[in-house]
């Protein structure tokens, strides 16, 4: 009964099954099908089988367990994207225990913070963070094991997770219920102190059922996984999602081109969780081998690019067909991206889906599990997040009745608990039932959500207008001397402005498009980009214009999800 369900699970059956009940059943299933897999350093790639996976999940449970866990205990794991992640989150599912994600890329003061807040006991780490446990080991009153995920010298104070068994007559499940806390995590920090947010099995399961339907994985499917598994996208539409349809998810240690495409290309890709970033990069690459070619082969490549965006407008799709070699060099079975986290580029969007790329945007928050609309397969217009995912409710609270945005409210099973202990910050946010997103958007007549900004990020000029840096930054960006650019708000120093907020812009230049002679002229860069934001403003309304900007040389600073740390942009730029 519980497998024949589980097989045809629909929200509406969603109080009936339990995360033991999926876990089994898929391992039962799937049997010696590769369910993870990450290349090692020799080359070759480690697998782990459904059933293998299930089995070492049951010896965490178990000694965590024998370790005294008690239901509703925190277990963080802190550790970049690997089979291990997984084995020890099911594990820590199963004996009721709830997993604290913590982000690698914070600092130790963070993850500091996160660990004594959740009063987390115990905590799974790999070697590349182990430095940072060992470091903070003093200051966490709460933690009273580690669990290590390399191998290691024998140690008293770490156990191994490889010599971890469940020894027959020994305890290996607890029970719990959808509405018991699955996982908190907390948000990055970057407009304050960090929150955890709860999120319950219900909340899981809800999301696992819908991704998988739009998107339609299947044991046929090779899934790359990228984000971090701190990010929930990642963790339900790129973990959880895919082993519930027998899928193989393999890891990639690294976002630089040459290795995702080389990554895609082995293990044949079919679909993958991406931010926008990721996106463009895997787009500039494409377009800068289209640029080496000879004049008559890059006027052909426009041609057919041509074509294939006329013949879209008729929701005709011959992108795959006419450009099958771009396809091939990514492994060639490539269905579609799922991208979030971050407004996508609509010419990036447009010439991937005419070289015959899907891609899937949507949009949502970490309190709401996370997504609450995307674009599918067969409903799909491109600039907008999609409609909201069935059994969510969106509406828009506009300011004035002729208003055509607002700001974005939603409820349904999506929604997180609240905070974790903080009650305060969980009422700001969900009001009456409804979670406050904070976020401005709009639906257009075929009810497709569009976000025209975040409220928090809105910079608001002295005479009282609002400019969306997203907005002006999707202008901007399309320069192609322009790699990456935050826009923000600067305190004006001088002149009739002084003390009021303005326009300004912290820009990475595309060094590979300019001359030998330019990149070695810093003045040269920063005049060539001025008449670059010159030319693309005339799309701005006057006042939306960027000012002043300054070169950044590095890659700007960003949250594990990928998204610009625009605060501490902020704070450097107006000291």
């Amino acid at each position: 009964m519980v497998e024949q369900a589980i097989h045809g699970m629909t929200k509406a059956v969603l109080k009936n099954i339990t995360i033991h009940d999926v876990l089994e059943v898929i391992n039962k299933k799937y049997g010696d099908v590769t369910a993870l897999q990450i290349k090692e350093k020799n080359g070759s790639y480690r697998k782990i089988s459904y059933v293998n996976l299930g089995r070492r999940a049951v010896d965490v449970s178990s000694t965590l367990l024998k370790l005294g866990i008690e239901k509703g205990d925190r277990v963080a794991i802190f550790s970049e994207s690997r089979p291990e992640w997984a084995i020890a989150a099911f594990g820590i599912i199963s004996c009721g225990g709830i997993i604290v994600p913590i982000d690698v890329k914070l600092s130790e003061k963070e993850v500091q913070f996160i660990l004594n807040d959740s009063q987390t006991k115990f905590i799974c780490v790999s070697e590349k963070h182990i430095g940072v446990v060992n470091n903070l080991k003093a200051a966490l009153p709460h933690i009273k094991d580690i669990i290590f995920f390399d191998d290691s010298d024998a140690r008293d104070d770490i156990i191994l997770l490889k010599n971890l068994k469940m020894r027959e007559g020994e305890d290996k499940y607890r029970p719990i219920y959808p509405e018991d806390t699955a996982l908190i995590v907390y948000t990055s920090g970057t407009t304050g102190i960090a929150k955890g947010v709860e999120l319950s099995y219900r909340n899981l399961l809800f999301q696992v059922v819908t991704i998988s339907e739009i998107v339609n994985y299947s044991i046929k499917d090779q899934f790359l996984s990228i984000l971090p598994l701190n990010h929930m996208l990642e963790m339900t539409g790129g973990l959880i999602a895919p082993l519930y349809a027998g899928s193989c998810v393999t890891y990639c240690d690294s976002v630089k081109t040459t290795t995702l495409i080389s990554t895609m290309k082995e293990t044949h890709t079919t679909a993958m969780v991406c931010v926008p970033l990721i996106l463009k990069m895997l787009h500039d690459s494409i377009l800068r081998k289209v640029d080496k070619l000879s004049p008559m082969q890059r006027q052909f490549f426009q041609l057919l690019l041509f074509v294939s965006k006329f013949l879209l407008k008729f929701d005709i799709r011959v992108g795959k067909l006419l450009f099958k070699s771009i396809h091939n060099e990514l492994g060639g079975g490539l269905r579609g991206f799922i991208s979030g986290g971050a407004p996508l580029n609509l010419d990036v969007e447009l010439n991937l889906n005419a070289m015959g790329f899907r891609v899937l945007q949507g949009y949502g928050l970490t309190e709401t599990a996370p997504v609450i609309s995307v674009n599918t397969f067969k409903h799909n217009r491109m600039g907008s997040v999609g409609r909201p995912l069935e059994g969510v409710e969106v509406k828009i609270l506009k300011e004035t009745d002729d208003a055509k945005d607002g700001e974005i409210i939603t409820r349904g099973p999506h929604m997180m608990k609240g905070y974790y202990q903080n009650p305060e910050k969980t009422a700001e946010i969900i009001k009456d039932g409804w979670l406050y997103t904070g976020d401005i958007g709009y639906f257009d007549d075929a009810g497709f959500l569009h976000i025209s900004g975040r409220s928090r990020n809105l910079i608001v000029l002295g005479a009282g207008k609002k400019v969306f840096p997203e907005e002006v930054e999707e202008v901007i960006g399309k320069s192609p001397y322009i790699k990456e650019i935050c826009v923000l708000s600067k305190i004006a120093a001088q002149g009739v402005r002084k003390g009021c907020e303005e326009v300004y812009a912290v820009i990475v230049p595309h060094f590979d498009s300019f001359d030998e002679s330019e990149r070695k002229d810093e003045q040269k860069i920063k005049d060539k980009i001025s008449s670059e934001i010159t030319r693309l403003s005339v799309d701005l309304a006057e006042y939306k214009r960027i000012m002043d900007f300054e070169i950044w040389h590095d890659e700007l600073p960003k949250t594990a999800t990928r998204k610009v740390k625009r605060k501490i942009l902020t704070e450097i730029v107006n000291k």
